[in-house]
């Protein structure tokens, strides 16, 4: 019987032993999963229109749209480029009023309309100080600034087309928070007798997947290591037509047809492959990033190993015995 006893005691501290180390790990890897690493760097991407198929595009995706519709300029032009350059960034720290302005009104009004809205909205009790009392959230973020050329077949102007923001969550899951705090204020403004009859307009209620769509249209960058972020990202919405592998989005969207949006991150945590394929995985529309700086440094790396053969070359010419 002891004997039986002291197998059975063994037995449990093994299971004890191996319970806590499993445990550890998924503790270790929740505590690793938000220690995300900033990817904005200054410098210039050229993004260039690869490939589109009009008809294509309207027989799969919308037979009114094209791809101007999510992007500016040119860019239903085979071949026209876009430049970014990133200024510089900062840490920042938001609350549910700043992600209100950034993210959801910035959206739906234009700047004249919106500070004309923000005046409604501070008369009838929704200004700053009573908004983020109500939802007392706050967020950490990255925040750049980026000049914004649009898409063209010319030379680039010397001004930029505009200029805006590019934030990256140093939590994705705070973007969770962000959408709940946001359709619940809505559903209360939307409720408002005085802001719908001065307003004439009712905020839309986004779900997950909608929010992430406008959130990838309007330049959503990830922080490092991108696999995992992606990854949480999409779980913590909840999103139901969105998927990850590897630093790749990919978007299941319905228009005409069924059709699928691919979208790769490259090293400074932005788009750098922007992908429309249609149910046959046919590609309809592409967009490249070209970035200047690595181009700069693949011809300095030819130059080096063209320099190190030259080299080479002399040395063994000159250990050659003469005849």
């Amino acid at each position: 019987m002891r004997n039986i006893k002291s197998k059975k005691t063994i037995q449990l501290a093994k299971f004890t032993l191996l319970g806590i180390i499993l445990w550890s790990m998924l503790i270790t890897a929740v505590t690793a999963s938000i220690n995300y690493q900033n990817t904005l760097e200054k410098g210039t991407e050229i993004l260039v229109v690869n490939q589109y198929d009009d008809t294509a595009w309207k027989t799969t995706v919308n037979n009114s749209t094209s791809p101007s519709d999510w992007f500016e300029g040119e860019v239903n032009v085979t071949g026209a480029k876009s430049k970014i350059t990133i200024n510089g960034w900062n840490q920042n720290l938001w609350t549910t009023y700043d992600a209100f302005i950034s993210l959801f009104l910035s959206e739906y009004y234009n700047f004249i309309d919106m500070v004309m809205l923000l005046g409604i909205l501070d008369i009838v009790g929704y200004n700053e100080t009573t908004i983020n009392a109500n939802y007392t959230n706050t967020y950490n973020l990255w925040y750049g600034l980026r000049s914004v050329w649009n898409f063209t077949r010319t030379d680039f102007n010397e001004l930029p087309s505009y200029s805006e923001g590019i934030s990256i969550f140093r939590n994705p899951l705070d973007l969770k928070s962000i959408l709940d705090d946001y359709n619940d204020l809505a559903t209360e403004l939307n409720g408002n007798f005085f802001i719908s009859v001065v307003n004439g307009y009712t905020f839309p209620i986004l779900n997950a997947d909608e929010f992430l769509w406008q959130l990838i249209l309007n330049g959503l960058a990830v922080a490092t290591p991108q696999p995992e972020y992606l990854l949480n990202l999409i779980t913590a919405l909840g999103c139901e037509n969105a998927t990850s592998s590897g630093t790749t989005l990919i978007i299941e969207r319905s228009g005409e047809t069924d059709y699928t949006v691919e979208i790769s991150y490259g090293e400074k945590g932005t788009i750098s492959v922007f992908t429309v394929k249609d149910a046959g995985d046919a590609v309809v529309f592409q967009i490249l990033s070209k970035n200047s700086e690595w181009i700069f440094y693949i011809i300095l790396i030819v130059i080096a190993v063209c320099f190190a053969a030259l080299v080479v070359y002399i040395i063994i010419k000159k250990r050659k015995p003469k005849r």
